[in-house]
């Protein structure tokens, strides 16, 4: 009961001071965040922690950050990244390295093997599978390799985008069968919930009636078919409320699928050959 009280009493703050609510629940989520992992992420990423948007708003929100671990991760993540093989694999992904994170005597090792990485990744025999891997072009490629390696690339990545399109399609026909069969079980529960307020209504005229008429055992009797109604009711509420929520999920999902295939539809004139 004290649990429920608190709860309560908490929706109504939050629905009073909603930037409040929202930082409560950032500090809660912040607060499960396994630093030393999420530090060693930032430092693998090739960034430095205080340009990280988590840990921004993780402090913003006045979150209890565990800093030690976080730097432990993000020292742990440097040593991994400032390393030959590290920086080779960067480059063959076709990414950037980011040599301001890495300092001493082998910094010009770790640089030469990034090198050898971009020029793998830029090969002409690599081009068609890196655009079809999905990855976008970082425009990495040096001049003389990036002329023989953007066809192959172009004929890969589309060959991504048009399987994502055909996915992505077929995906919100699905979506649009599933809506369709929910938004008919929502009229449905919409109408059971209108006839069971009806029902109370009509009650509810009846009792006015019996009081009018001085009789109270009539109106008693009539109180007690509809505080069983109120219950079904409020169940049925929290029905048309929880297929409410599962349409608006759905819908969502198709406005999230429809601007992806939109982005996708237009990239393709620029893979044109």
């Amino acid at each position: 009961m004290k649990r429920h009280l608190a709860l309560s009493t908490f929706a109504l703050i939050c629905s009073i001071n909603l930037l409040g609510c929202s930082s409560y629940f950032k500090r809660q989520e912040c607060e499960n965040i396994n630093w030393f992992d999420h530090g060693q992420k930032v430092a693998l990423r090739g960034e430095w922690l205080n340009a990280d948007k988590t840990l921004q708003e993780c402090r913003k929100a006045e979150a209890n950050i565990n800093e030690t671990q976080l730097d432990q991760g993000f020292k742990a993540g440097m040593e991994q990244y400032c390393t030959p093989q590290k920086a080779y694999q960067i480059g063959k992904s076709g990414d950037l390295f980011y040599r301001g994170l890495c300092e001493g005597p082998s910094i010009n090792s770790i640089l030469a093997q990034h090198s050898q990485g971009i020029r793998d990744y830029c090969s002409k025999a690599n081009s068609v599978a890196a655009g079809a891997s999905g990855k976008k072009y970082q425009n990495v490629c040096p001049a003389n390799l990036e002329k023989d390696f953007l066809p192959g690339y172009r004929r890969g990545r589309k060959r991504f985008v048009d399987a994502q399109i055909l996915d992505k399609e077929n995906q919100r026909q699905q979506i649009n069968f599933t809506l369709l069969t929910k938004q008919s079980e929502l009229n449905n529960v919409y109408a059971e919930l209108n006839n069971l307020q009806g029902r109370r209504n009509f009650l509810e005229m009846q009792r006015s009636n019996a009081l009018s008429a001085q009789n109270p055992t009539q109106a008693g009797y009539i109180d007690g078919q509809i505080n069983a109604l109120s219950g079904d009711i409020s169940i049925k509420q929290n029905t048309v409320n929880s297929k409410n929520r599962e349409v608006e999920a759905l819908r969502k999902q198709q406005d999230q699928l429809a601007a992806e295939i939109s982005n996708f539809r237009a990239e393709l004139p620029s893979l044109e050959e």
